[in-house]
C-alpha cells in the first residue's frame, strides 16, 4: 500500500511543486482556447494565466498548448474552406479576386514573420508574467474601442451601411495586407489578441466589418501552423493519455468553429467594444491578483473536488 501511494505521488507530482495534467484540466484549457483563439480576447494570455492559476508542470505547457492550437486552425481550415479554394482557383485558374486574395495573405504573414521573429525571446518572458499579459490586455481594449469608434464615425461621416467598404470597388490594398500582417507580428505578446488586432488593423484601413474580420482570420491560418511547426520541434512526449489528448483537441475544434460564428458576427454587428470592456476587466482582476497575492496562491479546489467525485476518489 505504501508502494503504490509513493508511486501515485510520484506520477502526480513534478519538480517545485508543479503536478501533472488530469483530465478536466485538459478540457478546461481545451474549453478556453477555442473561446479565446477566436473570440478577440488573446488565447495566449488566457492560457498563459489559466496554466499558472492551475500550477501546470513547465515541461507539460508547450504540447499542450500546441495541440489545442491544432485543433483551432482546424477549425479556421474548415469554416473558410471557401476561401482557401477561392484562393486555390486563383492559383490553378488564374482567377483574379483568389489571387489577390492569396497575394494578400502571403504578404501579410511576410510581414508578420518579419516583426515576430526579432520578438521571440521577449515574448517567451512575458508568457511567465501574469502583469506583462494585463498590460497587453489593456492595448487590446484600447485597440478594440479605437477601432469601432473609428469604423462607426466613417460609416456615417461617408453615410456608408456597415457593410459597405473605402475599397467596394477594389480588391483588397496590399498596403492594407502589410499593415495587417505587423499587426499580427505584435500580436504575438500573450495578452495581445491576434484576432482582435489584426480586424483592428483592417478597420483602420478602411475595411468593411465583414471583409476586416475574414481577412483577419485568414491571414491567421498560416501564422498558427507556422508558430505551431516551429514549437512542436520541441516536443517530447505528450503530458497524458491519447484519449485525453484527443478529446481536448476535439474540444478545442467544435467551440473553435463556434466561436468564428460568433466573432464575425460581432463584428458585423459593431459588438467589438463588448471584448475591448472583457479585456480591460480581465487586466484588472490579474494585475489585483498578482499583486494581492491570491492569483499565486489559489488552488481550484471546487474543479479538482468534482473531478474526485465523478472519479469515486
Amino acid at each position: 500500500m505504501l508502494s503504490l501511494r509513493h508511486e501515485r505521488n510520484e506520477h502526480t507530482l513534478t519538480m517545485k511543486g508543479w503536478r501533472r495534467m488530469a483530465l478536466w484540466e485538459l478540457v478546461f484549457l481545451a474549453v478556453v482556447q477555442g473561446l479565446t483563439e477566436i473570440l478577440p480576447v488573446s488565447s495566449s494570455g488566457h492560457l498563459a494565466v489559466v496554466e499558472h492559476w492551475l500550477r501546470l508542470p513547465e515541461r507539460e505547457r508547450l504540447p499542450v498548448t500546441v495541440m489545442l492550437h491544432f485543433g483551432t486552425w482546424v477549425a479556421l481550415l474548415v469554416y473558410f474552406r471557401s476561401d482557401l479554394l477561392l484562393m486555390l482557383r486563383g492559383i490553378g485558374r488564374g482567377e483574379e479576386r483568389g489571387r489577390r486574395l492569396l497575394w494578400g495573405v502571403v504578404i501579410a504573414n511576410v510581414a508578420t514573420v518579419v516583426v515576430a521573429l526579432p520578438l521571440k525571446h521577449f515574448v517567451e518572458h512575458a508568457l511567465n508574467a501574469p502583469t506583462f499579459v494585463a498590460l497587453f490586455w489593456m492595448v487590446t481594449a484600447l485597440l478594440l474601442f479605437t477601432s469601432e469608434a473609428w469604423s462607426t464615425h466613417r460609416e456615417r461621416a461617408n453615410r456608408l451601411p456597415a457593410s459597405a467598404s473605402a475599397f467596394a470597388d477594389e480588391p483588397l490594398p496590399y498596403w492594407c495586407a502589410v499593415v495587417v500582417g505587423l499587426a499580427q507580428g505584435l500580436a504575438a505578446f500573450p495578452g495581445l489578441s491576434r484576432s482582435g488586432t489584426t480586424i483592428a488593423a483592417g478597420l483602420f484601413c478602411g475595411l468593411r466589418r465583414e471583409e476586416a474580420g475574414r481577412f483577419a482570420f485568414l491571414v491567421g491560418i498560416p501564422a498558427i501552423l507556422g508558430a505551431n511547426l516551429l514549437e512542436a520541434k520541441d516536443i517530447a512526449v505528450l503530458p497524458t493519455g491519447s484519449i485525453g489528448i484527443v478529446l481536448s483537441v476535439l474540444i478545442a475544434f467544435v467551440v473553435g468553429y463556434l466561436s468564428i460564428g460568433w466573432a464575425l458576427a460581432a463584428v458585423r454587428r459593431a459588438k467589438l467594444s463588448w471584448f475591448g470592456a472583457y479585456c480591460l476587466l480581465a487586466s484588472l482582476a490579474v494585475i489585483v491578483g498578482v499583486h494581492g497575492g491570491w492569483l499565486a496562491s489559489i488552488t481550484p479546489s471546487l474543479p479538482r473536488l468534482v473531478a474526485s467525485a465523478f472519479s469515486g476518489r
